[in-house]
């Protein structure tokens, strides 16, 4: 005969079990919103040409890079002056050297984005041009290709952004600090001891 212990431990698995189910469900509902939000942004490309879909992608970079501009002056009492000169890299900089906490996903976006922008703003056109002298068609295929990965990469960052800023969840203290060591070209970031 089962004891009134075992009872107990085998209700709170059910519980537990439950529990998980739920948190499961949640986070499947929550990755087809990203994904059903981000898909509503991308239609903008649709029937573009290769330099509409370059301006595109700048411009949603530029949005980007303000929404975190307006966080640092509304969030953090940073001055218009000071953020009107940040870039992303200067304003992951900030959050370095200011210890701003956030979702760790965010910090490699921030990054990861920064890196996009300036290959896309100081290289991409060039190395397109060339590709399609060198190579013809399959090299302005090649360079429509990493446009279409780095539109998506970036339209992936700012609905999480928005989402997580959404739910209040985007600048707390998720137990990580970001760090941008000398000489490591990915960001990373560590737990607090």
């Amino acid at each position: 005969m089962p004891t009134q212990a075992s009872g107990s431990c085998s209700r709170r698995r059910r519980s537990s079990s439950i529990k998980q189910r739920r948190v499961k469900e949640y986070n499947a509902a929550k990755q087809k919103e990203l994904f059903k939000r981000v898909g509503a942004q991308l239609k903008a490309h649709d029937g573009k040409n290769f330099l509409e879909r370059y301006a595109l992608y700048m411009l949603r970079v530029q949005m980007y890079e303000l929404s975190l501009k307006q966080d640092l002056q509304k969030r953090f009492g940073v001055s218009e002056e000071k953020t009107e000169r940040m870039n992303l890299s200067s304003i992951f900089r900030y959050y370095v050297e200011n210890d701003i906490r956030a979702h760790p996903i965010h910090y490699v976006h921030v990054r990861d984005i920064a890196k996009q922008r300036n290959t896309m703003a100081h290289e991409f056109l060039a190395v397109t041009g060339s590709l399609g002298d060198l190579a013809g068609e399959l090299g302005v295929r090649l360079s429509l290709s990493t446009l279409d990965k780095w539109v998506f990469e970036l339209e992936l960052a700012f609905q999480q952004y928005s989402m997580l800023k959404e739910a209040g969840k985007l600048y707390k203290d998720w137990g990580f600090k970001p760090r941008s060591p000398s000489g490591y070209e990915r960001p990373f970031v560590s737990c607090k001891k």
